[in-house]
């Protein structure tokens, strides 16, 4: 009985991945990557490479959801020794794969189950937190993957009462050494560099 349980598990969540897959090939391929490097969604990309660069953590960037890779915009002037963004959009991995080189990859996986190579000085999870059914229990899986000093870096568009509530919860679960609140005319994003917390 427990192995039926667990094919059927398996079964279902392959489904709704595969499912969450085509909603984002397709929301890629009528134009997703383009709204999302709109003038106004500037301010919160640099806030986060801001952050980034101010404590010397942009040597090596793991990029969760990272889309067509568009913070690279942002980071290019300040240079990087290794960049590797995560996505499981076909579409839009192979726009953002036009921007690989010797120091920049892109790679096809599911973020709630994939395993970097290595550890990273920032882990960034740039407005794709609440796109994961336990986005807490997502980030905390990264943990392992940051250099003993290491940070992530969260965006969050507020819209939502789940998405305010997820912002009042990072706080509880890891040290806040950076935040930002950005408003403009399309919402309100929050930002925020966090450690791991000090031992419970």
């Amino acid at each position: 009985m427990p192995d039926i349980l667990s094919a059927i598990k398996h079964k279902w969540n392959t489904i709704v991945v595969g499912a969450r897959k085509r909603m984002w090939d397709r929301q890629y391929a009528s134009g997703f990557g383009y709204q999302l490097a709109l003038p106004v969604e500037r301010e919160h990309n640099q806030t986060l490479v801001d952050f980034m660069v101010s404590a010397n953590k942009n040597k090596t960037i793991l990029d969760v959801g990272c889309g067509e890779g568009l913070l690279l915009n942002y980071l290019a002037r300040h240079g990087y020794q290794k960049y590797v963004g995560i996505d499981f959009s076909e579409v839009a991995l192979r726009n953002a794969s036009k921007r690989a080189n010797a120091n920049t990859s892109f790679v096809s996986g599911l973020a709630e189950s994939f395993v970097p190579d290595g550890q990273f000085d920032s882990i960034i999870f740039n407005e794709c937190l609440y796109c994961f059914a336990d986005p807490l229990q997502v980030i905390h899986r990264y943990e392992q993957y940051l250099t003993p000093d290491g940070v992530m870096l969260v965006s969050l568009f507020t819209r939502t009462e789940r998405v305010k509530l997820l912002a009042a919860e990072l706080p509880k679960h890891f040290r806040v050494a950076r935040n930002a609140t950005i408003t403009n005319e399309s919402g309100t994003w929050e930002c925020a560099m966090l450690a791991r917390a000090a031992a419970r």
